[in-house]
Parts: structure tokens; C-alpha cells; sequence
């Protein structure tokens, strides 16, 4: 078999590996920018998360690791927690999730409107690695990568195993995976299924039960030396009662309590299809093609009924050229979408071409540079025949350069231009549509240092964003507008340290300041102000043990105190209160059966997201437990 295609899978392999001991700490390899690179010859900012990182936590779901365990600032939307709203370097809660592309395979999973990427249909058990790039990330992803992009991976062969847990709130689980493979086929099979009887409940005994069903099927075919090809097939089920906001009275009393309650239903069918064919040593050909079908409806307390439905199609091309002292990447990326409701159909449209290009002037300056052009296409048309439509023409620049120290430390500095194109929803006022509105633009730089030995992995950057015509909803007029200019800063620190061969710990914290520069409605009021929903500081800490057989881990997540997403003038009377959870969890494996707990919330810390005074919805807010069973066979 080719030696590229056997290296992929090997490495694939490794990533499935469980540790018995903490022997050292690696170079890991950086696969989502165009260009594989590793963490020491980077020329941007990253976080990355293997297998056995994700699995030490015994998360529940991808929204509780990244909250517990990253820089990223993660709360239910409006209470759905199967939507969660997602910020990084400072875009807030409310807006942030619009400003970060999220992928998974590469494959984005952004929405054309206002719903926040649909995080709960990748089971966390079927993740291999986790890729955070910070302030990067447009000439590969275009629309949306301001504060940068996650890109999350599956590929590989699944491992075999059936997992169940239980815990408070009649929250459980089962998972079942299978992973087959031959030199010809690599055949993966998945089903998780997660439920709850809820934490939350009216006079008339109702809840905020849920549950969330996926499967997926994916083939890896292997006709020749040369030729990859690849087919999957993604269902995702999800249902849901979430809770309306209380008052600070209410929140502090019984956070558990909810008048009311809206209900949504989520089905989503992904196809996907690829090939990636080794011309010869030197140049690579990926196609990859996705085809999303996701059904929507809400139905609120006051019997409204929403109901709609989204199709996207995505088509991503690369060509890769590997020299000796040079990579190339360019291609052609294609991504349509529509969404259709009861009186209209909207679409949005989006075709990009791109080159990047790594240069290696010696063995210690790697010097990388991009170039993204892309057309953004807006149509709403009414069922009866009118139709009104825009387009905009964006650019997205990056250029970044990496000094290696020695083998264990670099240096690097990254300048990043990207853009935001509004999604749908923007041109809308209470249902009707109002004004399409400008794009964003952001110029971003980033200096940072990676040290990284057999014994501590040390990551430092800083860095400042420029924006202007920031996307954000003016609530005085309801409308969606744009903030003339602001600009966020920060400081951002990682590091992991081991102890002993079984005995680690790790800190992940950052600084990030959001102001508003200039903006002309509110008649300048807003001018000056904290851009609301974003905490200066952001901590996460762990300590933990592992051994060929028990492992345990006790983490802190912190976040500071800052305005309610809607207070843009920062005067409210109530602020959004800062966040804390100390989570707890130990395992013990017998041969092939592993034994797990969880403690969440040790010290049963409330915790809420307030979008106004007297309006908070509670989330993580009690002490719950889990146990589980794991059988790999």
C-alpha cells in the first residue's frame, strides 16, 4: 500500500492508544490549516486535544469539554443545551459562535442562520483529536474565521466497545462502536444515544427532559497504491424542553423551577463523500463533497409553532504540492444553502478560491502566506413570485513566520485578515424581511512562544484584533446592525507539566479585553463600553493520576464576572456572575472492562447566563453524579 496512505493510518491508530503511563509529551501534529505543520513549526496560535485527553475527563458530551478543559466560553443557548452558544478571543456569548468556524473532517458546521452549530450530533466517545487554531484559520475556512476555528477529527478506525453510564437527573447513556478494516476497506459503524429526565420543572410537574440519538456509517476504500476513497452516511436526532428565563430572586431561591417550557425537535441527515488520490510523491488531489438535510420546529409557551427546514451542499477541492523547501495548497471551495419556510425561501451562497504557501528558509525560519477570494450570494424569495437579492465580494489575507529556537522552543509572529458575512437572520425584524447589512472585517496579529519538552508542554501568545462592523443586534430598534469599529486584546497561557510518570497537571488561562469603539446608535453611548457577555478572565485547571489501571482527575473551571449579553451601554443593574465547577472522576480498568465516576459541580456552585436583569437561564447550577461501564472487546 502507498507509504502515505499507510503512515495516515497508522497514525490514526496511535491516536486510539491507551496510555498505561504518563511517559512524555509530544510535537503533536497540526492538521486543520491547508498545510499540515506541527506545534513547535507553527506560525499561529493552538490548543490541541488528543483521544486520551478527552477521555481523562470523562466528559459527557463535546460542550461540557471544551467549557471544562479549553479557552473556550461555552453556556446552553437561551437554555438549549443541545445548542450551545460558543466564544473565543472575545466575541461574546451571544455573538461568538458566528465568529469561529467549527468543522468536523474538515467539513464545516456552521449555519446559514442564527442556530448555533449542532455540536450534540458528534458523540465524544468517536472523537480522535481536538485542533483549537486561535486568530488563523481564514485563508482555509473564509466566512466566520475571526476568532479562528475547531476543527474536530474522527478519522480512523473506530475501536470496538460498548459503553453505558447513569446519573442524577435520570441522565444515561449507551454507545456502541464498531471498527473493521483490511489493507482494502476501513469500515466504521457508531450509535450514542443520551437522555435526561431534566433538571428543571413547573407547578404541573412537567420537565426539561431530552434526549439526543446519533449514528453514523463511514467506508474507507482502498482500490490502488494511489487512491483513497471515502463515503458516510450522519444521523442525528434530538429533542428537547428547555426552561424560560428567572428573575434574580427566582435564580437564587430554586434554580431548578421554570414556568414554561419550549419544546424543539432537530433531525439532521449528512451525507458525505471523498477521494484523495497521490498523483506522485510530490502532489495530492482531495475532493471532498457533503450534502446536509436538517429539520426544525419549535413550539413556544405561547403556542406559536416554528417549523422549518435547511438544506446545505458543500464542495471542497485541494491540491497539495510538497517540495523540498516549499508546500502548496490552493483550491476551489463551494458551499450553498437554503432555508425554506412557510412564506419564503432564503438562500446563501458562498464560492471561494485560495493558495497557501509554506517556505522553509532554513532549518530555523518557516515563513507561511495565503490568499482567499470569496463571493458571498443572498436570495429572499417570497412564495408569491418577488424576490430581492445581494452579494459581496470578501478577501481573507494570512501571513505568518516561525523561528525554532532549538528542537524543543519557537517563536512566532501571524498577521490574519478575515471577515464575517451575516447568516440569514440578520436581514429580518420581527419576522419580516427589514435590510441586508455589511459584512464584517477583522485584522487580527498574534506573537507567541511553544516550548515543548518531554516533561512540560508551554504555550504563550498575545494578541489584537481590529474590527470593523461588527455584527450585533441593536435592541432598542430591534434590528441587526453593525458596530462601526472595536477591538479586542489578550493574553492566552497554556501549560501541562508531569510530574512523575503518573502524575500531571495543566493550566489553561487567558486575558481578553472587548471594547466598543465607535458606534453611532445609542447616539455614541455604546462608545468606550465592554462589549457585554465576554469575562476577562478565563481559567481552567487540572491535576490528575494515571497508572496501567486507575486514573483519576479533579479540574476547576473559572470565569470572571462580566455585563449581560444585552447590556451594551454596560449599565444594567444585575451582571452576568461569574462561573465555577470543580468536576471529579476516576476509572479502574480490568482487563477489557473499565469502571468510571463523575462528581460535576463538586461544590454545587450556581451557575447562569444572563442576557438581562431579571432574566437568567441556570445552567450547571446542582452537583450531579455519574457511573458507567465501558466493555471493549
Amino acid at each position: 500500500m502507498n507509504t502515505k496512505i499507510t503512515t495516515s493510518l497508522i497514525t490514526c491508530a496511535l491516536l486510539s492508544t491507551s496510555l498505561f503511563g504518563l511517559e512524555e509529551l509530544g510535537n503533536i501534529e497540526v492538521r486543520s490549516s491547508l498545510i499540515h505543520t506541527d506545534e513547535i513549526n507553527a506560525t499561529y496560535a493552538t490548543e490541541i486535544y488528543s483521544k486520551e485527553d478527552i477521555a481523562k475527563t470523562k466528559s459527557k458530551d463535546i460542550f461540557e469539554f471544551l467549557n471544562t478543559q479549553t479557552s473556550v466560553n461555552i453556556a446552553p443557548n437561551y437554555g438549549n443545551p443541545f445548542a450551545q452558544l460558543i466564544d473565543l478571543r472575545g466575541y461574546g456569548l451571544t455573538n461568538g459562535y458566528q465568529n469561529l468556524v467549527i468543522s468536523i473532517d474538515g467539513r464545516r458546521l456552521n449555519n446559514i442562520d442564527m442556530a448555533p452549530q449542532l455540536l450534540s450530533s458528534i458523540a465524544i466517545d468517536s472523537i480522535e483529536k481536538i485542533e483549537i487554531i486561535k486568530g488563523s484559520g481564514s485563508v482555509a475556512y473564509g466566512d466566520g474565521a475571526n476568532a479562528g476555528v475547531i476543527n474536530i477529527i474522527t478519522n480512523g478506525k473506530n475501536s470496538n466497545y460498548i459503553k453505558t453510564y447513569y446519573g442524577s437527573n435520570g441522565n444515561k447513556n449507551a454507545t456502541l462502536s464498531l471498527g473493521y478494516n483490511t489493507d482494502k476497506f476501513i469500515i466504521n459503524a457508531f450509535a450514542d444515544n443520551t437522555s435526561s429526565d431534566g433538571s428543571r420543572n413547573n407547578s404541573s410537574g412537567d420537565t426539561d427532559e431530552n434526549f439526543n440519538k446519533n449514528k453514523n456509517i463511514n467506508v474507507l476504500f482502498f482500490p490502488n497504491d494511489s487512491l483513497e476513497l471515502r463515503v458516510g452516511r450522519l444521523f442525528s436526532n434530538t429533542s428537547v424542553y428547555y426552561g424560560k428565563g428567572l428573575s434574580l430572586d427566582e435564580y437564587k431561591n430554586n434554580p431548578n423551577q421554570s414556568s414554561t417550557f419550549t419544546k424543539g425537535l432537530n433531525d439532521t441527515y449528512t451525507t458525505t463523500l471523498g477521494a484523495t488520490y497521490f498523483i506522485n510523491k510530490d502532489y495530492t488531489l482531495d475532493i471532498d463533497y457533503s450534502d446536509t438535510d436538517k429539520r426544525s420546529q419549535f413550539l413556544y409557551s405561547s403556542g406559536f409553532l416554528s417549523v422549518y427546514s435547511t438544506e446545505a451542499e458543500t464542495l471542497n477541492t485541494k491540491l497539495n504540492i510538497k517540495k523540498d523547501k516549499f508546500k502548496i495548497a490552493l483550491g476551489i471551495d463551494i458551499f450553498e444553502a437554503e432555508r425554506t419556510a412557510k412564506t419564503n425561501l432564503t438562500t446563501k451562497n458562498n464560492k471561494a478560491v485560495f493558495l497557501s504557501v509554506n517556505y522553509k528558509l532554513n532549518n530555523d525560519i518557516s515563513l507561511s502566506s495565503g490568499i482567499r477570494k470569496e463571493k458571498v450570494e443572498y436570495i429572499y424569495a417570497l412564495n408569491t413570485g418577488s424576490s430581492i437579492d445581494s452579494e459581496a465580494s470578501l478577501n481573507a489575507f494570512d501571513l505568518g513566520l516561525n523561528y525554532k529556537i532549538n528542537n524543543n522552543s519557537s517563536i512566532f509572529a501571524n498577521y490574519n485578515k478575515s471577515f464575517q458575512a451575516p447568516d440569514i437572520d440578520r436581514f429580518f425584524k420581527s419576522g419580516t424581511f427589514n435590510a441586508f447589512i455589511e459584512p464584517a472585517k477583522v485584522q487580527t496579529a498574534t506573537l507567541g512562544y511553544t516550548n515543548i519538552h518531554e516533561k512540560n508542554k508551554l504555550k504563550v501568545s498575545i494578541f489584537r484584533s481590529n474590527l470593523e462592523n461588527e455584527i450585533y443586534y441593536y435592541k432598542p430598534e430591534f434590528i441587526n446592525t453593525n458596530i462601526d469599529k472595536s477591538h479586542k486584546y489578550g493574553f492566552e497561557l497554556f501549560d501541562k507539566f508531569l510530574f512523575s510518570k503518573n502524575y500531571f497537571t495543566s493550566l489553561n488561562y487567558s486575558y481578553v479585553i472587548a471594547k466598543i469603539d465607535n458606534e453611532d446608535k445609542g447616539n455614541g453611548t455604546f462608545n468606550g463600553k465592554d462589549l457585554p457577555g465576554v469575562p476577562k478572565h478565563n481559567v481552567t485547571l487540572n491535576l490528575g493520576y494515571q497508572s496501567k489501571n486507575f486514573s483519576s482527575n479533579i479540574s476547576h473551571t473559572y470565569r470572571s464576572s462580566t455585563y449581560s449579553a444585552n447590556d451594551f451601554e454596560n449599565t444594567f443593574t444585575q451582571k452576568q456572575e461569574s462561573f465555577n465547577s470543580t468536576d471529579v472522576n476516576i476509572s479502574y480498568t480490568y482487563k477489557t472492562v473499565e469502571f468510571f465516576g463523575k462528581i460535576e459541580n463538586l461544590f454545587a456552585e450556581k451557575n447562569g447566563f444572563w442576557t438581562k436583569d431579571d432574566n437568567i437561564y441556570p445552567f450547571n447550577f446542582e452537583r450531579t453524579y455519574l457511573a458507567g461501564i465501558k466493555y471493549n472487546f
